[in-house]
């Protein structure tokens, strides 16, 4: 369907419409009907497409009401009139014309050329009694009435003669060459129009406008969710009946524009801004737009993700940190005291134990928590290059700089946290640069001379013995009293009890997950053997070990063979009954034998307590720690026979008959280790990795039992 649909009143007309429409090169639907019948087609062509009607007289007229259209009316020229004048000359007699104003006050300049006057009358509108209006011209002494054809017809009624006010082709070429500009400016509104719906409709802030009077003009999806407003009921409404809270309408008052204002509509708390629109220094409308404040959250922590492929958040939080042992538990609440501050924390602890997640922590729980944190290991990179990633090079500090230059660790770690792990493996020349960016404040970056500006909090870590690095001159002493502001101690594994079978559980239970398998069980003797090994890898030795149980076992139940094979510990042929252990005494029947090859620790089959030297073909290891019993060659048989006994064992059946075996193992131990040191207990919890109220209660429940 064409865009432009031309309704002639006459046929006339419409022959002149196409031979114009052709000559401008137009596509316009032309079709012939007059009055009601062109507004009944009129609303024809509107349903199929149609964006501009062109027509004519009473017909345009009509048209108007019936379609939201825009109707080009033909207009009547001078020359139409003068043709029309000529014809109505023929029957002599004064010449009456009925027509609206813009025709009938067009005449004056024609009459003034003729020298002829007309008997007019002014029609109010095109809908007005037209039979009225060539009464009053006959009346008047026209014998003649020229105009529309409505007009034309009357006239006839009442015995007048009468000429129709024909369009001619002049004034059809301007009809559609206006026609065809409103259709580009529809066309541009259009666009204008769905451009402002989708901003308005998509926009992630609630929109409402309002008039001079304070009613409202726009109100967009984002406003009608949260006021439980719909926008047709809401349009043309006041808005201290929509939205009271808002208060936009106080603007048209003052013309001050207000921003950030924390406002409650409906159920909703949002973050408003209030702007007027002045038009020559006079307030004449509001914009107000607002924002949920739970949606600028949830951007604040997409932002957030985003950083995280640059390592500039923070992944963890205490509640990540998995443990209930009382060794963690104080490390953790001294950690959540400490990340109150903004003082400098020193964490010390072994390899694997879980240092940087502390760290992650103590930012997240911080009041950087909304800054970047930067992790660094500072024993992964040579010196070098360590040093260009903490501060940053200018371009062409050296060869294959990057053109620009490069911003160091410490500048993107502004407002946040810098965390440099294995501290003690850092040069002495980089040692003095990181000491100036605590004390001053500052960073210079290489190849540059300008001083940097930075404000951050600094959390180090390592595993080495710093003071007694300091006395052996391989850290700085100032280095070191400037980091260990705060100190934390991150417990090893071996030091947290049951934590360990949490973790092995969660370990196993997420890589069984990946693996779509379901998480076997640990028998009550596998679990022992996970409390008894030393993990000298802490966290990371027994995640890499639940990771290859995973895949090992496929059985409901986990046995301590299995859990044996990937520990590392070598799987023996079991001793004759009532032969000597391995390093001690044996006089159970029959046992396995396992044996550590990184002389971590080896159980036997028999039971006893022996303190031969010999550890199936090597010497002792000495370990002094609990877990290290078994090296002694002084272990239970666990999971197997009955330690002592003759008739099968029943560990893995009854848990409290290994817990009792755990337990003669330990007194000996203990008993064993006061006696290497003199009665020191001092000394001696420090050999067994305990603290010393835990040797004081250990050895009082012994002597309850004694």
């Amino acid at each position: 369907m064409p865009e432009i649909a031309f309704i002639a009143p006459y046929e006339d007309l419409a022959h002149i419409a196409r031979q114009v429409s052709h000559e401008l090169g137009l596509v316009v639907a032309i079709h012939v009907a007059r009055v009601e019948e062109g507004a009944k087609l009129a609303r024809d062509v509107a349903r199929n497409g149609c964006q501009v009607i062109v027509s004519r007289g009473v017909t345009a007229w009509l048209i108007q009401q019936a379609v939201d259209l825009p109707v080009v009316d033909v207009p009547i020229g001078g020359y139409d009139i003068l043709r029309a004048y000529y014809q109505a000359k023929q029957f002599g007699g004064p010449i009456g014309i009925a027509d609206v104003p813009d025709v009938i006050q067009g005449l004056e300049s024609l009459e003034t050329i003729l020298g002829e006057s007309f008997l007019k009358y002014t029609l109010k509108d095109q809908n007005e009694d037209i039979r009225n209006g060539i009464l009053a011209l006959k009346e008047a002494g026209a014998e003649v009435v020229i105009g529309k054809i409505a007009m034309a017809r009357e006239a006839r009624n009442f015995g007048l003669n009468s000429v129709i006010i024909t369009s001619g082709k002049e004034t059809v070429y301007q009809a559609l060459k206006e026609a065809q500009r409103v259709l580009q400016v529809r066309h541009q509104e259009k666009r204008r129009s769905e451009q402002l719906k989708a901003i308005l409709d998509f926009a992630y802030d609630g929109i409402i406008a309002l008039d001079e009077e304070g009613r409202i003009t726009v109100f967009n999806p984002v406003a009608e969710k949260f006021s439980g407003w719909k926008a047709a009921d809401a349009i043309g409404r006041p808005v201290t009946e929509v939205i009271p809270a808002a208060q936009c309408h106080i603007l048209l008052g003052t013309g001050k524009p207000e921003l950030g204002e924390l406002l409650d509509i409906g159920n909703t708390r949002v973050v408003a801004n209030r702007v007027p629109i002045v038009v020559d220094g006079r307030p004449v409308g509001v914009v107000t737009t607002f924002q949920n404040i739970a949606s600028l959250q949830h951007l604040e922590h997409k932002v957030r993700r985003r950083l995280a492929g640059r390592g500039l958040v923070a992944r963890y939080t205490f509640a990540d940190i998995l443990g209930e042992s009382p060794a963690l538990k104080e490390a953790v609440q001294l950690a959540r005291e400490y990340a109150a501050v903004h003082s400098t924390i020193l964490i010390h602890g072994e390899t694997g134990s879980g240092k940087e997640m502390f760290a992650h922590a103590i930012h997240q729980a911080g009041p950087r928590q909304q800054g970047p944190f930067v992790a660094i290991n500072c024993a992964a990179l040579p010196e070098n290059l360590l040093e260009s990633e903490l501060f940053g090079y200018a371009e062409g500090a050296f060869t294959g700089a990057r053109k620009g230059g490069k911003p160091g660790l410490f500048e993107l770690a502004h407002e946040g946290t810098i965390f440099l792990d294995e501290i003690g493996e850092m040069s002495p020349r980089l040692q003095a640069r990181v000491l100036r960016v605590l004390e001053e404040g500052e960073i210079m970056r290489l190849g540059d001379d300008r001083i940097i500006p930075v404000n951050v909090r600094v959390i180090a870590a390592t595993h080495r013995d710093l003071p007694r690095m300091v006395k052996e001159q391989a850290f700085r002493e100032d280095l070191y009293y400037r980091i260990n502001v705060l100190n934390l101690e991150v417990p090893p594994l071996r030091q947290r009890g049951a934590d360990i079978l949490l973790l092995a559980e969660y370990f196993l239970g997420e890589f069984c997950r990946q693996l779509q398998r379901p998480a076997g069980r640990l028998t009550a003797a596998a679990a022992a053997l996970l409390l008894q090994y030393g993990w000298p890898g802490n966290i990371r030795e027994l995640r890499n070990c639940m990771e290859r149980l995973s895949l090992r076992c496929h059985a409901p139940e986990i046995s301590a063979a299995e859990v044996a094979l990937v520990l590392g510990l070598e799987l023996l042929a079991p001793p004759a009954a009532g032969t000597p252990g391995n390093g001690g005494r044996g006089n159970g029947p029959q046992g396995e034998n396992y044996l550590d090859p990184g002389g971590v620790m080896a159980v036997n089959g028999g039971q006893g307590w022996g303190t031969g030297p010999d550890r199936m073909g090597g010497e002792n290891a000495g370990k002094t720690t609990l877990e290290a019993t078994f090296q002694q060659g002084t272990s239970n048989r666990i999971g197997g026979e009955n330690a002592g006994g003759n008739t099968r064992g029943n560990a893995r059946e009854n848990p409290e008959a290994l817990a009792g075996q755990v337990s003669t193992l330990e007194r000996g131990l203990i008993k064993r280790i006061l006696a290497e040191t003199g009665g020191n207990k001092a000394e001696a919890a420090r050999r067994l990795g305990i603290s010393r109220t835990t040797l004081w209660r250990k050895l009082k429940s012994e002597n309850g039992r004694e």
